[in-house]
């Protein structure tokens, strides 16, 4: 059982990583900002802006905490077209259109709480914004 698992697993994988490959490239929807030279790599830490790196991928930090206000920017330094959407549309989180391989997408999370978000192209690509 755990056998047919890994390989259901792995053609989702396969598939996905396919049509992620040919699916055309726009950053119209992202908004590019330089990195900023906070580290936020401890979840816990209540920083007033963030980093992730999008490589592999994964998010990284798949977790991070800002203060309210604080801004966090995505970079993508993976060789495919990613995405960072809000998992629940309707509070208002990061909603990024494709972030090209060496693009930046920020966003600026006004509202406490806890945003869970995902890659839209890559829905396995997962992460979490703290906002105290």
């Amino acid at each position: 059982m755990n056998r047919i698992v890994a390989v259901i697993i792995a053609v989702i994988i396969i598939v996905v990583g396919a049509v992620a490959l040919t699916h055309k490239s726009n950053n119209s929807n992202g908004y590019t900002a330089p990195l900023n030279s906070a580290s936020n790599s401890a979840p816990n830490q209540n920083a007033a802006s963030g980093n992730i790196n999008i490589k592999n991928m994964m998010f990284t930090p798949s977790q991070i905490t800002v203060a309210k206000g604080g801004t966090v920017t995505w970079t993508n330094n993976d060789t495919t077209t990613h995405t960072v959407v809000d998992d629940l549309a309707n509070v208002g989180g990061p909603n990024s259109g494709d972030i090209v391989p060496g693009a930046t997408y920020s966003f600026k999370f006004n509202k406490t709480g806890s945003f869970q978000y995902h890659c839209r192209i890559h829905p396995s690509m997962r992460g979490t914004i703290v906002v105290k």
